[in-house]
């Protein structure tokens, strides 16, 4: 016989839930599986300072105008609203190949480009978000990182053409990681020799 109320076994299964998840995380982190920069953008709401602004929560679905029309895909209010905010985006890394330095491709679903069997024919959907790194990350190269992620920074939309040739029309500028600077950065990229 269960002697607790309805609204507290609620509680508990949310509370019991989160804390499963953070153990996991924090799991994936120390066997080295999770990489450290995608780590540290996993939102926690806990975390977050009084003085920061929350940022606006944006889904990929809202991206663009639903039905398309005649006229194909067009972008949504909502979309060029947040153009230059602060806003957070959850869906997952596209895993590569090769690791990439900087950057990183983010979608709605879980996805896998092989660059050299697809080439500039890949299957990425046109909600694609180009994630890029702190200035002070943008020569580490990114591990992949399976999973649901909540990235958080400002949004930018607009024609971007990325060294390769490659155009995107959105990008999600990530914020620093605190106490990461170029020197730390610098360190990582290039370990001390014995």
């Amino acid at each position: 016989m269960n002697l607790m109320p309805p609204f507290t076994h609620k509680l508990h299964a949310m509370n019991t839930a989160f804390l499963g998840t953070r153990r996991a995380l924090a799991a994936l982190f120390l066997a080295g599986c999770l990489a450290p920069s995608a780590w540290a953008q996993i939102a926690d709401s806990t975390t977050a300072t009084a003085t920061a602004t929350e940022p606006t929560v944006l889904r990929f679905r809202d991206f663009y105008q639903s039905p398309v029309g005649p006229a194909g895909l067009q972008m949504s209010e909502s979309l060029q609203r947040a153009h230059g905010q602060r806003v957070q985006l959850t869906g997952y890394m596209v895993m590569q190949e090769t690791p990439l330095s900087g950057h990183f491709f983010f979608t709605p679903l879980p996805l896998t480009m092989s660059s050299h069997a697809d080439g500039d024919a890949d299957d990425l959907p046109p909600s694609t978000v180009l994630v890029q790194l702190p200035p002070a990350e943008k020569a580490l190269p990114v591990l992949s990182t399976a999973g649901l992620l909540q990235l958080t920074g400002q949004l930018q939309v607009g024609r971007f053409e990325m060294p390769d040739g490659r155009i995107v029309w959105i990008r999600l500028l990530l914020e620093p990681r605190p106490g990461v600077t170029a020197a730390a950065s610098n360190a990582l990229r290039n370990p001390p020799t014995r």
